[in-house]
């Protein structure tokens, strides 16, 4: 089955999944039953289920179903939570100190997940078209090879043409540019505005070289567009890893919060 039809036979089993459970919670309601003991106990049960798509990252070893299978799973019952989250607050702001947290929680980790979802299929498909593949613990490494080199070439200009204009540009304009991940932001937007204004600038400055400082600004060019393209990569992979930090102890923090609140209600007598 391709891609494209397994995602709307999913969609369609979602759809149908919810409408039934908008029913179900209907005729719970007419029948004067408290509608949000059931939705409570589903969205918990839910979050439980969408918290162990990460243990299943860990233990891949082990036969538990596929990634993809589990993937898929996470993504159509995370939005179904949403759904009987939405069912169990009845659409309204929920009062109380714990209630309102819970629901800030339960926000942040839905949220962090859509955005999370977004940017993975979007940034996959940047990634594939721009670049090779490269671990992103690595890029710093990479960069400063980069630095060395471009360093190199400017001292062989310098000592071979007795010129010190390439070596002004460098220290002018690209020694910090070397010096570490640069443009993150206009890079995760998908912009190449910085690196085409610094390899304008490079090539104007080639037109008052002479034949063999030519040979040395080309090889800088070569290393600035290196650069930008290792640049690209470590800003796309690293937002690719910060959204874990907001959705992975968010939904642990949710649990938590969820057991607390179902402990007071049922020691209290409180609805859901």
């Amino acid at each position: 089955m391709t891609f494209a039809k397994r995602r709307w036979r999913n969609g369609f089993i979602t759809l149908l999944a919810g409408a039934a459970l908008v029913a179900w919670y209907s005729a719970y309601d007419v029948a004067l039953y408290q509608a949000s003991f059931l939705t409570g106990w589903l969205l918990l049960g839910a979050v439980l289920i969408l918290a162990l798509y990460n243990g299943r990252k860990k233990f891949s070893m082990l036969p538990m179903g596929t990634a993809a299978t589990w993937l898929q799973v996470h993504i159509y019952l995370g939005l179904l939570a949403v759904l009987i989250f939405a069912l169990h607050i009845d659409w309204q702001m929920p009062n109380g100190i714990l209630d309102s947290v819970l629901a800030l929680f339960f926000v942040t980790a839905a949220g962090s997940g859509m955005f999370g979802l977004y940017i993975s299929r979007r940034y996959a498909r940047m990634l594939t078209r721009r670049s090779e593949e490269v671990v992103l613990e690595r890029i710093p490494q990479f960069i400063a090879a980069l630095r060395q080199e471009a360093e190199a070439v400017v001292l062989a200009s310098a000592t071979e043409t007795g010129s010190s204009t390439i070596a002004d540009f460098y220290g002018n304009k690209l020694s910090a540019y070397f010096s570490g991940p640069r443009n993150t932001w206009l890079h995760v937007r998908g912009s190449r505005r910085a690196s085409f204004a610094l390899t304008t600038e490079l090539k104007t400055m080639t037109r008052y070289l002479n034949e063999q400082e030519m040979l040395h600004a080309d090889r800088l060019i070569a290393l600035v567009e290196r650069k930008d393209q290792l640049d690209y990569v470590y800003a796309l992979q690293s937002l690719l890893k910060a959204w874990l930090f907001v959705h992975i102890p968010t939904t642990y923090g949710l649990i938590a919060l969820a057991l607390l609140h179902l402990l007071l209600v049922y020691s209290f007598g409180g609805a859901v």
